[in-house]
This record gives C-alpha cells, structure tokens and sequence, in this order.
C-alpha cells in the first residue's frame, strides 16, 4: 500500500460482560484522549499555531472559491460574539439559524460557543416552504429564541417575523434593521476574552431537533463535553487524521448532527480545510457536487448512500471527477441508510483503477443523541454493512430481541435528554442509564464481537404478519434494495397483519427507462408500466424468493410510487432518506388498497 494513503485506526479493547437477565454488556475500555472544555478552544489554538491555513471555503457569486483562514474566522468570531453577548441570550432565550450551510453561519454558531450563549441551526425548509411554518411555530414553543439569524432577510422574513421582533434579527443582506447587517457587525472588530474554565462539562452548546415518524420536532440537548469527547473518539479511531489535517468537501446540512457535528466538527478540531458543498444527492443539485470533487480532492468523504450512488455513476464517466476524488482520499464513510451491494462494488473498482488499491469504506452509526459517533471500524470489509464495535470509552448493552439485540448506549456523548420534554427524557433512558436509541443490531460473529455489527432496523418499524411471525423491517429492505440494484432509489416494506409482505417502490427512473428502451424524459407512467421493466421486476423477485425461506423475508406485490414526497410530513429528511413510518402513516390508504387489489399496474408474482 502507498505509505501517502495509509490509513491507521485506534485499537479498540471490549470488555464483554454476560447478565443474569440475557443481556451482553460491551464496553470499549480504551478511553478516548482528553478533550478540551470547549471546542471553540481549538479555533483558538489553530489561530495561532497555523493562522493562515484555510479553515473554511465556500463558492461565491461568481463561482469561484471564497476562502477564510483560522485567524480571520477568530478574529471574526470574537466580533460577532461581543454583539451577542449585549443581547442577553441564554439557554432560556437561545439564537437560532434559520439559513443553509455557508461561512457566515458558521461564524454566527462559532460565536455563540465562544459566548457560551446555546443556538440551533434549523432546517431551512421550515422557513421557506409554507406547510412546514407550523413546525416552526413548534420550534418557537419549545426554545423561545431570543434572536435569529438568517442570509437573506427579505426571503426569511415570515420566519423571522413568526420568531422574533424585527430588531432580533441578524442577517448577511436585505436586512429588516440596518444596524444588523453581519458584515457590520465583524467589520467592527470588537473583541471579548474567553477563560478555558467558562465552560463546564454540562453546559448547553446547542439543541439539534428530531421528528421521527411524528413529525413533531424535539430539541435534543447537545453539551460542550458530547460534542469535544465525540470528536476526541472519532480522532482516536480515525488515528491518520492526526498525521494530516483532513480536506472535507461535503453538503451535508448543519441542522442534522452527521453535518453540523461529526463533519465541521472533524475539520476545526484538527486543523483541516473545510470546503462547503452547495450541491446535494439530488439530480438537480448533484452537478454543484461533480463542480467541487473535480476541484477539490477531498482526504475523508462523507456521505448518504444516495449520494455515494450519483458518485459511482458520474465517476464511471467522468475521468476528469475521478482522478480529482481519488488523488488523495484516504477514507470513505456512509450513513443515514443501507448501502446497496452494487453501489459499493462499484466504488471499490473505481478506486482500484485510480489508485490500485481498494480505499477503505466504512460505515457509520449514531444519531442526534450520541453525538453522533458511537461505534468505530476495526477492519477492511469487503461488503457493505459492519459498523465496527463500540467508539473508545462507549459501553454498548444489548438485549435479546428475537434474532437480534436491542442496542442501548451510554458514554460522555449520549445527551442528556430533551429540552423542556421531562416524559420523553425518562422514558429514554432505562433504570442503569443507557440511552434507549430505538435500533436493533445482529454479530458479524457472536463469539467474536471484535468483527462488529450490523445495523438491523429500528424496533419501531418491525411488524407481525397475521400469521404471527415477526418481519425485521431493515434487513428486508436492504436485502430488496440490493437484489433491485439500480431500479429503486428505495422501498418501503408493508405488510402489518397481512399474509404477506408488499414493497413500494421509490424509483430510479434513468435507470428504468434504460430498462425498458425508452427516453426517460418521456412520462413516467409510460415507463413504470412497461412490460421490459415489469418483467425484470418480476424475474429479480422471483430469484430473491428463491434465496429466501421465510414468507416474513420474500415480497409478494410490488407497486411503483412516483409522486412527490412530503418534507413537511416526515416522508423525508433534508438528507433525502426516506422515513418509512412517516410514509406508512401518511399513505395508509394506498397501502389498504395495495392488499385489496385495487390499484393499476400492481406487480405481483
């Protein structure tokens, strides 16, 4: 192997402790290293060891890179922070970002951890599209903002108005008071001391929020010490980081923990580069992405599964893309969905026609409420799936649940609850305090948990046939999406108390108009009821019958949906994975009618 792309992971050590009640307690007994009270300390420590390195890059109005180093960002920060400060926010009156990932929300976030003054970045879909204001007037009830920040005040100005008075409201243009326009504010450069011992363990960096299926957002606290600790761990597993500081290129939004914690928080701890993707893995965004990888080589990827899917298949075509990614990429992470098998074959032929090795590709697994890194890679997989064991100083429990294990978390990065929701925090966490995360896992090898898990659906989405028979929700729906390959973006298992097991199909339709021999601008119903497409449905069916033994494993029914998911009703994330509750819930209907045979172009074998 290349010594310039070697890649060296922290060693893990479990303690594997077997309960009288059939639980397995795993604890990785290395300890991350110490982490600082704050991490706006490592802003401060990279200012001045490397000033002029680019901490931050984003595209300006020319398409051209507009870039901040450390000391500029510290020098803009203390500004914005001194502003704050006069505008007595607490955890009681926190600041809340209404606006996408650029440099000017980082600066106002960063600010507010110097300021110690707790904030949120907020999906900005809950300000711009009509149907999700009334999530935002959810917002308001539980964090009670004491001031806003937004990019452009003429297109936030409902949100703003439904938030905050007029005068608090920070913006980077069309402000709705001249005396907070942000330029102004950092231009001023005022200054404001921070001492190391402001900032305790406890205290409230900032609320993330989550929905689940409900659609009903919950502030889940973050703490100084789950963000520092969360990062210490993940660089201790991601050792070579250390040897180098990473390049990021990444879109994933700041309002989602993987985006704004584990990524920007990955870049400022260890002195790397943080280039801001204003694409997305979406069709009509995805060219910004292809734009920035070919100028920009990233050193760690991140990304949904989706995206990683446009990835492979612009790189299979575009030289020019692929040589920029792979020059030197050292590590690949997913998360947010199953991998398919085709998307990450493809990805390792890629990499060894570009650097002739196969570049380590790893999933990740956590959420809002760990921070979000809790499980760490030990080894190279040649499939997709293995999380790896228990992050460094996380105690894992597992409780038997059939075939597999609940998984229950507790360590420095596990949250402490959920703001101003007392019922949900206590039902959260069981009686030894280990977080109920609500997802079950299954051994690569039970006598050997050094091999890892595999994530095995969320309990929650698990359903009985009416034959009694348990159907594990997450392993059906990765086995179906792999044995699709390219037709489905994904599917949603139905069957609750039916005799079989049905799939709605979320379609890929380039993919199926390829399949059919037609031009995928046509309609797409045309496609979706052809008879090549129909037939190559029922043949990948078939065979995956045939490699199943379980009526609670095989798909009976297929039917294509091709309609607009809905953002505001939970169907899906601003990540663009799909939530197969909200759907259900929401398409309950369509689901009765699938099983009562009374829709058109159904496929069923």
């Amino acid at each position: 192997m290349n010594n310039s792309r070697k890649v060296n992971f922290g060693i893990p050590k479990l303690e594997v402790l077997h309960q009288n009640d059939g639980s397995i307690i795993i604890k990785n007994i290395i300890t991350p290293d110490e982490w600082p009270s704050n991490i706006i300390l490592k802003l401060m420590h990279w200012s001045t060891k490397t000033p002029e390195t680019i901490f931050l890059a984003q595209r300006n109005h020319s398409n051209l890179w507009e870039k901040i180093s450390y000391m500029e960002t510290l020098k803009k920060v203390k500004s914005i922070a001194y502003f704050l400060l006069n505008h007595r926010l607490s955890e009681k009156r926190p600041l809340l970002i209404l606006s996408g990932n650029d440099i000017n929300h980082a600066l106002v976030a960063l600010a507010c951890l110097y300021s110690k003054i707790p904030y949120s970045s907020i999906s900005p879909a809950y300000s711009l599209f009509e149907d999700d204001l009334d999530r935002l007037g959810k917002i308001k009830e539980i964090l009670s903002p004491g001031f806003v920040f937004a990019d452009d005040g003429k297109k936030f100005q409902k949100a703003i108005s439904k938030l905050v008075p007029e005068n608090k409201a920070l913006v980077a243009k069309n402000p709705l008071n001249e005396n907070y326009l942000i330029n102004k504010i950092v231009n001023q450069n005022l200054d404001v001391d921070l001492k190391k011992a402001d900032t305790k363990p406890n205290d409230i960096a900032k609320f993330l929020f989550t929905s689940g299926s409900t659609g009903t957002p919950k502030a889940v606290i973050q703490t100084h010490q789950m963000l520092c600790s969360n990062i210490s761990m993940a660089t201790k597993a991601y050792e070579f980081i250390k040897e180098e500081p990473p390049v990021l290129v990444d879109w994933m939004p700041w309002s989602h923990v993987a985006g704004g914690n584990k990524a920007f928080n990955l870049a400022l701890y260890n002195g790397g580069t943080f280039y801001i993707d204003n694409g997305s893995p979406n069709p009509n965004d995805f060219a910004k992405t292809v734009k920035n990888l070919t100028d920009i080589g990233p050193t760690w990827y991140f990304n949904v599964p989706k995206g990683y899917e446009l990835l492979v298949t612009e790189m299979s075509k575009n030289t020019l893309l692929a040589k920029s990614f792979f020059k030197r990429i050292k590590l690949l992470v997913y998360s947010g969905a199953s991998m398919p098998n085709h998307v990450f074959k493809q990805m390792e032929k890629l990499s060894v026609e570009y650097t002739g090795e196969k570049i380590f590709f790893s999933a990740a697994y956590g959420a809002s409420e760990t921070a979000p890194m809790t499980t760490m890679p030990t080894y190279r997989c040649n499939f997709p799936g293995n999380i790896g064991v228990p992050q460094f100083g996380t105690e894992m429990k597992l409780i038997p649940f059939g075939d597999k294990f609940e998984v229950r978390l507790k360590g420095p990065h596990i949250t402490p609850g959920y703001w101003k929701d007392e019922i949900q925090t206590l039902k959260s966490f069981d009686k030894d305090g280990f977080f109920k995360i609500g997802d079950a896992l299954k051994f690569h090898d039970k006598s050997n948990p050094d091999l890892g898990f595999y994530f095995d659906g969320r309990l929650s989405e698990n359903f009985k046939l009416n034959t009694g028979t348990w159907v594990s929700v997450g392993a059906v729906r990765s086995k179906i999406l792999n044995a699709f390959g390219g037709i489905a973006n994904d599917v949603i298992i139905v069957g609750e108390d039916q005799e079989f097991l049905s799939a709605i199909i979320i379609p890929n339709i380039i993919n199926c108009a390829q399949i059919a021999k037609l031009d995928y601008s046509i309609n797409k119903q045309d496609i979706l009821s052809n008879i090549k497409l129909k037939n190559k449905i029922i043949k990948i069916l078939k065979d995956y019958k045939n490699k199943t033994e379980s009526k609670s494993q095989y798909i009976k029914r297929v039917i294509f949906f091709s309609h607009k998911l809905s953002r505001s009703k939970g169907e899906i994330t601003d990540k663009g994975s799909i939530n197969q509750m909200a759907f259900i819930l929401n398409r309950n209907s369509l689901v009765k009618k699938l099983y009562a045979n009374k829709l058109k172009n159904v496929i069923n074998i």
